[in-house]
């Protein structure tokens, strides 16, 4: 096998593209070595094991899904509408994630799925940050809501109720998005 230099992006798009044709659990060293012409070894300098790679590449799907598009912060978007964004896209994501990622995904070794939860969980903490930005930076938000309704209170909600639409794939949040309307912009509109 002809050896070439190859950069840890590269081996990741590689592994991208493998996950993204045959599921997450059809990721190996040694195919991505074949697949990237390279050999085996190459592929452990770059992650010392093959959760670690597991985990890199799932965290670049959910990378190439939200950080491009949801990483800024637009003053024309409200929070609320914002959510709805979110949650939109989130439901188109984690739908294809399901179909197409996670095809086999019970053939994983535990440690690895382990690995890919707390990656989640890490997605999930900065998600929250730039929600917590979006509410912060939204001035049609009432300056006088009850206590409790501080920006990081109102984001976890947000994301616990998408969340949960999403665990159960009814994929519905209207009550969510109609209740933050009429709470979090109500009293500035009475004035």
């Amino acid at each position: 096998m002809a050896q070439s230099i190859v950069s840890r992006e590269e081996l990741l798009e590689n592994a991208y593209q493998i996950a993204e044709k045959n599921g997450v659990s059809a990721l190996s060293v040694r195919g991505l070595a074949n697949a990237t012409g390279v050999s085996v070894g190459t592929v452990y300098r770059h992650f010392s094991a093959k959760d670690e790679l597991t985990t890199a590449t799932i965290q670049l799907y959910f990378k190439h899904a939200f950080y491009e598009r949801f990483c800024h912060i637009d003053p024309q978007v409200g929070f609320v509408d914002y959510c709805r964004e979110m949650h939109a896209s989130m439901r188109e994501v984690t739908t294809h994630f399901r179909e197409c990622w996670l095809r086999g995904i019970d053939a994983l070794p535990a440690v690895e799925k382990a690995a890919a939860r707390l990656r989640e969980s890490q997605q999930i903490e900065h998600i929250l940050h730039g929600l917590m930005q979006i509410y912060e930076h939204d001035a049609r938000i009432s300056a006088d809501l009850p206590d409790g309704f501080d920006a990081e209170s109102v984001c976890r909600f947000v994301i616990e109720n998408v969340m949960g639409s999403l665990h159960h794939q009814d994929g519905d949040c209207k009550v969510l998005f109609g209740l933050l309307e009429r709470t979090l912009y109500a009293s500035s509109a009475r004035k």
